[in-house]
């Protein structure tokens, strides 16, 4: 018998599979432990074919997950925050998390490309519901590689980015300074000024807060990045700390960026400002990653050793830091002259250039000479016909 009452409280005892159940129900009331005996007998049955034990809508676990990532303080939560709010959540919100199959993510694909919106776009979304998916797992209220069924699409290319030259860099510091962006976005010159000379990543540049900035030694601290490794300080250039010198003492509040419209925060995006700088400026393929592209270009044909330039970039493996670095044709050139020469070169050359080609063999042959023995292996002989 499933149900026995043990003075007054009901207990189970049941086999499933093979292996024995035994507990108390803790209730008195014998339909009230019917119950709890069949919600018992459901949850075995659901992780027999791996499906969680209580069934939790997307919307409750994507809260879960953007608290979660407020309180770690992650450079990425603005952008996913964006993505939950405006697209996962309207769309997935009222299904629960173990029912997001294959099906439905492709669905959403299948919605978003109608919109309007490039695969590359879509794919984003797509990694921060795998994200989403990967922390429900680990809550214990999605099946194990459920977000595999978020497929991405492949063959997707990022847009390509490039370090900026040095007129080009000229041209978007004097746009910067120019009356109307230091009404507009008057940090917006300190920002790339030290993107391009420090390698910071956007998401390090705007939580820069001035503790992380000692002016009397020209050290800044990278205090929070997206990774252990990106924990850092590095040397600041000279021109650097002379705009830092001059913008921090104007500044109000502990960041290095404030926020102009929220008093107390510091900016949270300056994508938009930087573009409209780059349209100004007349430049083009320029985004707030390039400034760090730039670094590490630069950086790169000064230092000694990789290992010193994967630190200054906060990286952890130089296969991290490769897509960073970009060679000029000059570049190329330089390397390629730069090969060693053996010191012979130029006379074996000159014999070269002396010995008679095809068409004096020929010419030769025609005349009765033969040339014997192949070339460069043997003594040249010849032979003249009498």
């Amino acid at each position: 018998m499933s149900l026995y009452r043990r003075v007054s409280i009901w207990h189970y005892d049941f086999r499933f599979e093979g292996v024995r159940y035994q507990g108390t129900t803790r209730q008195t009331n014998k339909r009230e432990a019917q119950q709890v005996l069949s919600a018992l007998k459901a949850d075995l049955a659901r992780r027999r074919v791996n499906l969680p034990v209580k069934s939790v809508k997307f919307r409750e676990v994507s809260n879960r997950y953007e608290e979660l990532s407020r309180t770690d303080g992650r450079p990425s939560f603005v952008v996913e925050k964006y993505h939950i709010q405006n697209h996962l959540v309207p769309y997935f919100g009222e299904i629960p998390v173990h029912s997001l199959n294959r099906e439905v993510c492709e669905k959403y694909k299948r919605k978003r490309l109608k919109e309007g919106v490039s695969k590359a776009t879509v794919n984003r979304e797509l990694s921060t519901l795998k994200s989403i998916m990967k922390y429900a797992t680990e809550y214990g209220v999605a099946p194990e590689g459920v977000g595999r069924n978020a497929r991405m699409f492949s063959g997707v290319e990022n847009k390509e980015k490039r370090p900026l030259k040095v007129d080009e860099f000229g041209l978007l510091v004097e746009v910067c300074v120019s009356l109307g962006f230091q009404v507009v976005a008057p940090y917006l010159l300190p920002l790339v000024v030290v993107g391009a000379f420090a390698g910071l990543r956007p998401s390090e540049l705007i939580r820069l807060a001035k503790e992380d900035v000692d002016l009397e030694i020209g050290i800044i601290w990278v205090r929070q990045s997206k990774t252990p490794s990106g924990i850092r300080y590095l040397p600041l250039k000279k021109e650097a700390l002379e705009v830092l010198q001059y913008w921090l003492p104007r500044t109000k509040g502990k960041w290095v960026f404030p926020s102009p419209k929220k008093p107390g925060a510091h900016i949270k995006d300056f994508g938009k400002a930087f573009d409209r700088a780059v349209k100004e400026a007349g430049l083009q393929g320029i985004t707030p990653d390039c400034l760090r592209h730039t670094f590490a270009t630069e950086a790169n044909r000064r230092v000694r050793r990789r290992s010193d330039l994967r630190e200054m970039m906060g990286h952890s493996n130089d296969r991290h830091t490769a897509p960073y670095l970009h060679q000029e044709l000059e570049d190329k050139r330089a390397a390629i002259e730069a090969l060693p020469v053996p010191a012979n070169f130029t006379t074996v050359l000159e014999k070269w250039k002396a010995e008679p080609r095809q068409e004096e063999r020929q010419v030769r042959g025609s005349q009765g000479v033969e040339m014997v023995g192949p070339w460069g292996l043997e003594p040249q002989t010849s032979t003249v016909s009498r």
